[in-house]
């Protein structure tokens, strides 16, 4: 999945190569891109899931909870009994098995996502987005031990913590305090639309669309622009007006010959891309995937035509989606 970016006229952070860098290294200094994300949220009303192992879960949530005590920021206990609220921030450290073409061998992604009230610029509806994110890519590699997990957790969970002290150093006059507990939160919640209704995507006229698929990026554009204009929409490239939406295309092929020998990581996705506010903090605007059809593969390499033919079932996938009003996600 592609990542949400602040407006760049509304943070100061380094973007992409900053967050990206910041993984080779042991202690974590710098912020994030999504630093400002974090300004004022209001840490006692964060649920906090944790995707990992059965065996695990436990320790890893319990080891999560004592970071961010030992912080001066603690979170809500995973037994409270309070209402679970809609700001999630969820920790994955979920080694997956890789059974049909590398034996022995699993796929693994950590990440840390916080997701939360955002509205679409586009619609002016209110959805629940990720406002937050940071992930190490994806790898193929051999059993991950307990060790490197809780290595891996504790460098997602310092780089939030990071971000958000970074963030809330100093409070503005007249707002509240990030760790006070701020008016609940049930009002917003009952007054959020459906996210296939605030989508509205059957508004959708006008597009500029990205292809990333190495050598063929430039055909299976040609290829994928017109198959949206024969459906309706437009190009930008063919209209005068600021109105389209971002449409990106991936078809990303990466060799794991180290691991898998003649095999690669294969990560398809269409998304659109616009912007989005945060809810609880308007003046923060975020570029993110309000809609997106994606997936992950280990598999042979693949050829241009089996690209083609991923790439008209992903755009099928979204106009069908625009036809009916739904929308895809995981």
């Amino acid at each position: 999945m592609k990542t949400p970016f602040p407006t760049p006229i509304q943070t100061t952070c380094s973007l992409v190569t900053l967050t990206l860098a910041l993984y080779a290294t042991i202690s974590v200094a710098a912020t994030t891109a999504y630093m400002r994300s974090t300004e004022q949220l209001a840490l006692r009303q964060v649920q906090l899931v944790v995707v990992a192992p059965d065996q695990l879960r436990e320790s890893l949530q319990n080891r999560t909870l004592e970071i961010f005590t030992k912080a001066g920021l603690p979170l809500p206990s995973a037994h409270s009994s309070q209402t679970a609220p809609p700001t999630v921030l969820t920790l994955t450290l979920d080694p997956r098995p890789i059974n049909e073409h590398c034996p022995s061998k699993v796929l693994y992604a950590p990440s840390l996502a916080l997701t939360e009230s955002v509205t679409i610029a586009r619609t002016g509806s209110t959805i629940q987005d990720t406002t937050w994110l940071f992930e190490t890519g994806k790898q193929v590699r051999g059993p991950v031990d307990r060790d490197h997990i809780k290595a891996d957790l504790d460098l997602l969970i310092n780089q939030f913590i990071t971000d958000y002290k970074t963030a809330n150093r100093h409070p503005r006059e007249g707002h509240i305090s990030p760790n006070r507990e701020s008016e609940p939160q049930s009002s917003m919640t009952r007054d959020m639309l459906d996210r296939h209704t605030a989508l509205e995507l059957q508004k959708i006229r006008v597009f500029s669309l990205s292809v990333v698929a190495e050598q063929w990026s430039s055909t299976l554009k040609a290829n994928a622009v017109r198959h949206l204009t024969e459906a309706g929409l437009r190009s930008v490239d063919d209209v005068v007006g600021n109105d389209a939406v971002s449409l990106s295309l991936e078809l990303i092929q990466r060799a794991i010959d180290d691991h898998c020998r003649g095999k690669v990581i294969y990560e398809r996705g269409f998304y659109l891309d616009e912007q989005v506010r945060i809810t609880r903090q308007p003046l923060v605007m975020l570029w993110s995937d309000t809609w997106f059809e994606e997936s992950v593969l280990v598999v042979p390499p693949l050829s241009r035509k089996e690209l083609e033919a991923d790439q008209r079932m992903l755009i099928q996938t979204f106009l069908h989606s625009r036809e009916t009003n739904k929308a895809v996600f995981p």
